[in-house]
């Protein structure tokens, strides 16, 4: 019997599976641990409201009342030390330690550090949560300069955000191309050319050396001896899965925790959601998602797991972002084997979506001002109904039709 689940984080992952557990009927103890002062909150808005000031703070996803009204112990603004797996005890910094039947490791994942002389410079700032966004905000003025290390999905969100504010803009991006990993060559370029139509400057195959300045930052300094003197520098290089205290503790990790379909990790108690969990996907790999609706979908499925009514579930990367004014929407790895396939003309001024095509089914797609057609794109994905490339190519057919017929001859 089930009488007490922990949850170690209280982001979006951490507060879905405190709620579907409570949806699901249990009415056993839920104990959520949070390093942070804060509630479960928004993070999609930090690169984007809240560095305008539209927002002085990212929005909570749910209210401070529904916490008590579903009987949750919260503990917030405390690290959890250790995790003893044998006796089933979470330990706390506080030197208070609590007992659970089931583990939900909802840590998330931390923000890349840079390791190069300077980095340690006032004016040097990431952008994870609330403070980061707080502080980063009281730096960006118009006509000063940032720079912005790596050209990633935050990289180009803030430089989108930055540039409206008059701030003068430029990405420094170590690989060939803005994006690729996670929209490709032919997207990515894209990308970087709509940002460069706001007037974002981006430098290529540019690696950061260092930072020079004297209590503050006045410079980035790179490999090759080039020098961009700056006011700011926001340093986005990606994130790595908070995944230590399950290191710790003995379970298998692998950049993030080692899950099966259902969230289970090694040790049979003890589950893990959202951007900390590797998890297998439909496609056959296993990695940790990063995406807000993934870890939606991963904490329902832990939490219906845990109580017995799971159903293995492999994750297929769904996301969404918003780049030089554009509405940007992905399903799927856009940069598996397969041929390419665009739907309308990618100039910037239309909508158009961009698919990944294997022996006649849509394993990924993108899709830029295309709403609509995303929410047919989506289910032509998940459900694997074979297509045509032309019926897809063809922009007056609605896709919402393959759907229908299940299968175009």
């Amino acid at each position: 019997m089930i009488n007490s689940i922990i949850i170690v984080g209280i982001g979006l992952a951490g507060v879905s599976a405190a709620r579907a557990l409570r949806d699901e009927g249990y009415e056993g103890a839920i104990h959520m641990i949070g390093a942070e002062p804060d509630l479960a909150y928004d993070r999609t808005v930090l690169s984007k409201k809240l560095l305008t000031g539209e927002l002085d703070r990212s929005p909570e996803i749910l209210c401070a009342t529904w916490y008590e009204m579903a009987n949750i112990d919260l503990i917030v603004g405390t690290r959890v030390s250790s995790i003893d797996i044998s006796r089933h005890r979470v330990h706390l910094e506080s030197g208070e330690s609590l007992t659970y039947d089931k583990l939900i490791l909802a840590t998330g994942a931390d923000a890349r550090a840079m390791s190069v002389s300077g980095s340690d410079l006032n004016g040097i700032h990431r952008l994870r949560g609330n403070a980061d966004a707080v502080e980063f905000q009281k730096a960006l003025k118009p006509d000063q300069a940032l720079v912005i290390v790596g050209g990633g999905l935050i990289g180009c969100e803030v430089a989108t955000t930055a540039s409206s504010l008059g701030a003068n803009v430029t990405i420094l991006e170590s690989g060939d191309e803005l994006l690729v990993r996670i929209l490709g060559y032919q997207v990515g370029a894209w990308c970087r050319k709509e940002l460069e139509r706001l007037g974002v400057k981006v430098e290529l195959n540019t690696m950061v050396s260092g930072f020079d300045g004297d209590s503050s930052v006045n410079a980035v300094v790179c490999a090759d001896g080039r020098t961009f003197k700056t006011d700011t520098v926001l340093i986005s290089i990606g994130a790595e899965p908070a995944d230590s205290l399950a290191r710790e503790a003995g379970i298998a990790c692998d950049r993030g925790v080692i899950v099966d379909a259902c969230g289970m990790s090694s040790s049979p108690d003890v589950y893990a959601v959202g951007d900390v969990a590797s998890w297998p996907l439909r496609c056959g790999a296993h990695r940790s998602l990063e995406t807000f609706l993934n870890s939606q979908a991963q904490a329902v499925i832990a939490a219906s797991s845990i109580l017995g009514k799971g159903v293995p579930t492999p994750q297929i990367s769904t996301s969404w972002t918003e780049i030089a004014g554009h509405r940007i929407q992905m399903i799927g790895d856009i940069t598996g084997r397969g041929e390419l396939i665009t739907r309308g003309a990618v100039d910037g001024k239309v909508s158009f979506t961009l698919f990944r095509i294997v022996d006649q089914v849509i394993e990924a797609a993108i899709s830029v001002n295309a709403t609509k057609d995303f929410v047919a794109v989506s289910r032509l994905v998940e459900s694997r109904v074979p297509v045509q490339t032309k019926v897809l190519q063809d922009s007056s057919f609605k896709l919402g039709d393959l759907l229908k017929a299940k299968s175009v001859a």
